[in-house]
C-alpha cells in the first residue's frame, strides 16, 4: 500500500482529531501536504506540528484545492461548508472523505453524490459509531439468524447539554435542528445498520423544552418502517437530566422472533429469551474500531479494495432520514423516503 497524500480542510475540533489519527495511526499510509482553516492561529500552529511550509497553508478551500495536488481531500468543517469543497475537489480529480452530516441541505448533499457518481471517484462519509464491537455483534446475530426473524429496533440517545456550550461548539446550540443534524444523523444510520433495511416511511415529532440551551428543537421521537418489514423507533434528547445514553452509551434494543437483544454502554450484549435467564456476554473484539476502521476502509478503497460501507451513495439514505425527520417535525405528516432520492442514480 502506497502513501497517500492528503489536502486537509479543517484544523481544529474534529478536524484536529482526524489529523492526530492520521499522524499517530496512519503515518505510513497518509501524508498531509496541504492544510486549510479560517483561524490563522490554529492554521499556523497545526501547520508547524505537521512540518508544513507557508505555501502549504490556506485560509480559502477553493485556493487550496486549485493549488494542491493530493491523492485525496479530507473535509472536517461545519456541514454548510462540506458540499462546495467536496464537489470542487472531486471535479479536480481528488477522492473525498468527509465528516458527517453530508451537508446542510439535501440539495447540497445531492451535488456531492452526483459529483462522486459522475467522476467515478470515491467519497465516504464519517459514520464511526458503526465500528464498535457491540454493534458489530448485534449485526452478526441478525445476519446469522441466531434469534430468528427481526421484528423491530428501538434506539435511545440522551445527553445532558442543558448548559450552553456544553456540546463543544456554540453553533451546535444555535443551529436549526441541531439534534437531527449533529446527533440523530449517527443514530438514523445506526438504525439502518442494525435493522439491515432502508427506511420507506418516517413520521414523528420534535420539541424544545423550556429549560433547553438550544435555540431550536433539541428533542424528538421518530418512527420508521423499513423495506425489509422491520420497524424502528428512535428517541433523541439533547436536553436530558444527567447523562444516561450519551455518546457510545446509546441504548439499542432489537426484538427478534426468539429473543430480545440489548446493548448500551461498554461491550456487553444482553439476550433475553422466554422462560430463560438473561444471557450477558462480552462482544468479541474487532480488529479496528471507530475512526481507525473508517479511515482504514477508505484508504483500502483508494488502493483498489472494496468501497467503504459508508460511501456517499449509501450514506445519502441516512442523511435523507434527517431531512424527512425535519419535515415531519414541521408539518406532522408521514414522509415517503422514495420521494427524497428519486432523482439520484444510486443502488
Amino acid at each position: 500500500m502506497s502513501v497517500k497524500t492528503c489536502l486537509m480542510i479543517g484544523a481544529s475540533g474534529r478536524a484536529g482529531s482526524w489529523i492526530r489519527t492520521f499522524t499517530d495511526q496512519f503515518s505510513e499510509r497518509v501524508k498531509i501536504v496541504g492544510l486549510v482553516d479560517v483561524n490563522q492561529e490554529v492554521l499556523e500552529n497545526q501547520g508547524h506540528k505537521l512540518g508544513l511550509s507557508k505555501n502549504q497553508l490556506f485560509n480559502d478551500h477553493q485556493v487550496a484545492i486549485n493549488s494542491v495536488k493530493a491523492d485525496f481531500c479530507g473535509i472536517s468543517t461545519p456541514p454548510q461548508f462540506h458540499s462546495s469543497a467536496a464537489v470542487l475537489a472531486m471535479n479536480r480529480g481528488m477522492p473525498v472523505i468527509s465528516e458527517k452530516p453530508i451537508a446542510d441541505t439535501l440539495d447540497s448533499a445531492k451535488l456531492m453524490v452526483k459529483a462522486s457518481v459522475e467522476t467515478g471517484l470515491p467519497c465516504a462519509i464519517m459514520q464511526n459509531y458503526r465500528y464498535a464491537r457491540n454493534k458489530q455483534e448485534v449485526v452478526k446475530i441478525r445476519e446469522e439468524g441466531r434469534l430468528g426473524r427481526l421484528q423491530h429496533v428501538f434506539g435511545r440517545y440522551a445527553c445532558d447539554y442543558r448548559e450552553y456550550l456544553s456540546w463543544g461548539r456554540a453553533w451546535r446550540h444555535d443551529m436549526d435542528f441541531g439534534l437531527l443534524f449533529e446527533g440523530s444523523v449517527h443514530h438514523f444510520d445506526m438504525l439502518r445498520f442494525l435493522s439491515g433495511g432502508d427506511c420507506e416511511t418516517l413520521m414523528g415529532f420534535g420539541w424544545n423544552p423550556e429549560w433547553s440551551s438550544f435555540k431550536h428543537y433539541s428533542s424528538g421521537y421518530y418512527l420508521m418502517r423499513m423495506n425489509n418489514g422491520v420497524h424502528a423507533c428512535y428517541e433523541g434528547n439533547s436536553s436530558a437530566a444527567g447523562i444516561t445514553n450519551c455518546w457510545n452509551s446509546e441504548h439499542y434494543r432489537l426484538e427478534f422472533e426468539d429473543g430480545t437483544v440489548e446493548i448500551a454502554e461498554g461491550n456487553d450484549v444482553k439476550i433475553h429469551r422466554t422462560g430463560q435467564a438473561s444471557e450477558v456476554y462480552t462482544a468479541p473484539d474487532i480488529s479496528k474500531h471507530g475512526d481507525i476502521h473508517f479511515f482504514d476502509e477508505f484508504l483500502t478503497w483508494l488502493d483498489g479494495g472494496p468501497p467503504s460501507a459508508t460511501r456517499i451513495t449509501d450514506n445519502i439514505k441516512s442523511f435523507a432520514l434527517v431531512i424527512a425527520a425535519m419535515d415531519t417535525t414541521l408539518d406532522g405528516q408521514p414522509k415517503d423516503l422514495s420521494r427524497y432520492l428519486s432523482d439520484l442514480s444510486i443502488d
